[in-house]
């Protein structure tokens, strides 16, 4: 993407985080769910309803972060095309 474009997207998003932000946190909490299951595995009885707890407020924050993903990558994805859109009709070549 071109240096432009992408200065133009995030002003378009302005203090909301980029598409690419929202995937790093996914992933990060994704890694955390794994040692928790790990955790739960090696865990007693007592700790492992504690556990069990933070693990399903992990897979929430998860779902959410995925779903604005999807919705900011939808958007920078519009932005894109627009900017694509009135560099053909200015006649400039559209890049792939």
């Amino acid at each position: 993407m071109a240096s432009e474009d992408k200065v133009i997207i995030e002003q378009f998003l302005g203090n909301q985080p980029s598409s690419a932000q929202f995937r790093e946190w996914r992933e990060t909490l994704i890694a955390r769910s794994r040692r928790l299951r790990q955790d739960m595995g090696e865990a007693g009885p007592s700790q492992a309803s504690a556990l069990k707890s933070r693990l399903a407020e992990l897979e929430r924050q998860i779902a959410a972060l995925e779903q604005e993903e999807l919705i900011t990558e939808f958007v920078e994805d519009s932005v894109r095309v627009t900017l694509a859109m009135g560099g053909v009709s200015e006649g400039e070549p559209v890049e792939e």
